[in-house]
This record gives C-alpha cells, structure tokens and sequence, in this order.
C-alpha cells in the first residue's frame, strides 16, 4: 500500500512542480492551448491538496515502519515550502509586486521536488526494510 502512495506522490508532486513552472512561466502558451483553468486559484489548490494528502499519508505509514527522518524531514520541508509558495503568490497578487510572485514560483517547484524526493526515498527505504538491506 506504501509503494501505491509513493508512487501517486511522485505523480502529484511532479504534476505540481510542473504546473508551478508552466503556470508562471507560459501562462499565454496555457491560455492558447484551452489550458486557461490550470491557472485558476481552485486548480493551483487541488494541486497543492493532492501532493499534501499523499505526502501526509505517506508520513503515516512510513513512519511506522522505517522511522526514516530523511524522508519525514523531506516531506514536511516540501509541505510547508508549497503552503509557503501559495501565500507568497497570494501576497503578489495584492500588492502587484512581480518579485513575490516570482519567489512563489521557485519555491512552489523546488518544494515539489523535494516532496517528489521524499517519496523516492520513502519507496527505497520501504524496499530495503523489507528486504533488510543494509
């Protein structure tokens, strides 16, 4: 069940960073393309949501079997940076200062790879408990 979530993390948490990324840099190519709702607050919160509940869950179950503060570090790091990235993008939107937005942005894609990170090394971890490697 572990590797499952891992795995859906990674997809989420890429599709985060990526979303980041393009939303901030090509939001014309979006626009053009009919992609204009990823651009849209609720989109960028389903994102957000998706890479926290299966970085939480991922927290739950592979904390109670490898104990790993690597991952749990990872994980939360990449958590709190996403939140972090949204009020910072937030915050750009009100006083219209391009440089917030633009830290937002670096910092919402390095928090989803470093959740993306977290959960390779959760799936590794696993892996090597169960088969107790060293």
């Amino acid at each position: 069940m572990s590797a499952g979530v891992d795995r859906l993390g990674v997809l989420a948490s890429s599709l985060c960073a990526v979303h980041c990324a393009i939303a901030a840099l090509l939001p014309a190519l979006l626009g053009a393309l009919g992609g204009s709702f990823l651009l849209s607050h609720h989109s960028e919160w389903l994102f957000i949501a998706a890479a926290i509940v299966f970085a939480a869950a991922t927290l739950v179950i592979s904390w109670r079997r490898h104990r790993s503060r690597r991952v749990a570090a990872l994980l939360i790091t990449g958590v709190v940076g996403l939140l972090t990235s949204r009020a910072l993008e937030d915050n750009s939107e009100q006083l219209h200062a391009d440089a917030s937005g633009l830290a937002g942005t670096a910092v919402g894609v390095a928090s989803g790879l470093l959740i993306v990170l977290g959960h390779a090394l959760n799936l590794r971890a696993s892996r090597c408990r169960s088969e107790e490697c060293a």
